[in-house]
Formats: C-alpha cells, sequence, structure tokens
C-alpha cells in the first residue's frame, strides 16, 4: 500500500499535470526550460509555464533532427519539424499494432502543435497580451506538450 500511497501523493501535488521527465538527451536550452517550467508551476500555474513549453518543445524538436540528421530550416515551425520528423527518423516507421491510429494521433499532435503556436502568442505570459488562458486550458496546453515531448523520448531512444 506504500506504493499506492506515494503515488497518490506524487499526482496530488502534481495538480493533475502530466509529469515532466525530461528527455534522457537534449539541449541545455531544452534542460533550462523544463526547469523554468517546473518553476513556473510551482509558482504561477500553468498558465506562465505555457511559453516554456513551447521553447521545450521547439528546441527539442531541432535537437532530434539535429541527431537523426534531418534537415530542416531554421525558421521551421514545431509543427514542421515534428512532420519531417515523422516521415523521416527511423525509429517512427513500425509503429507497431495500430500504426494507422497511432498515426492518426500524430497527426493530431501536429495540429496540437500548430494551435500552440498563437495560443504562446497571443494568450501567453511570452508577449504583453491582454486576454491569458485560463487554468484549466493553460494545464491542457502543458499536459499535451509534455505527453507529446515523453512519447518522441520513449520511441526515439528505444533504437
Amino acid at each position: 500500500m506504500h506504493d499506492e500511497y506515494v503515488a497518490l501523493a506524487d499526482r496530488l501535488e502534481r495538480g493533475g499535470m502530466v509529469a515532466g521527465d525530461p528527455p534522457a538527451a537534449t539541449t541545455e536550452v531544452v534542460r533550462r526550460a523544463i526547469d523554468d517550467v517546473d518553476s513556473l508551476l510551482a509558482k504561477g500555474g500553468p498558465t506562465s509555464a505555457v511559453d516554456r513549453v513551447h521553447t521545450t518543445l521547439h528546441g527539442h524538436l531541432r535537437y532530434l533532427c539535429d541527431e537523426a540528421g534531418i534537415e530542416y530550416d531554421r525558421d521551421d515551425s514545431t509543427t514542421a519539424l515534428l512532420k519531417k520528423i515523422r516521415r523521416e527518423h527511423s525509429a517512427l516507421q513500425n509503429l507497431g499494432t495500430r500504426a494507422d491510429d497511432i498515426t492518426k494521433i500524430l497527426n493530431a499532435s501536429a495540429s496540437i502543435l500548430d494551435a500552440l503556436n498563437p495560443v504562446r502568442n497571443k494568450a501567453s505570459v511570452a508577449h504583453p497580451n491582454k486576454d491569458l488562458l485560463g487554468r484549466d486550458e493553460a494545464q491542457l496546453v502543458v499536459n499535451a506538450g509534455r505527453t507529446l515531448l515523453t512519447y518522441l523520448d520513449a520511441k526515439l531512444n528505444a533504437e
């Protein structure tokens, strides 16, 4: 029962947030952005962390492209980078059982990334925006970003 209580306490401390374990390998900038997310979540809640989640994803997707030798333009968006990784990374060519459904989920993740850009720019503290995301919506954004980051880390480091 001890393990169950520890897991319950961890879940309560996160306040509904997906665990944010850092990728096994990434850049120093991404590690700093992840630390910022954790700090902002502890202090100000998820609305303050939306911008840093975007930075984490953008930086890590670039890192993954660099590591796999996938060419990209410096101005490529997170959406474009994810599509290139999905198309060209060897670890994402065999998605196992229900591959078509997993492909749909990955494509939907690209749509989420596409929506994250204007949310970050127009409803987060990345800029002096008047109208900010509510706590629940910001939590959704942070959790979606963390979920994608965790999946990519697990899948691409399993090779």
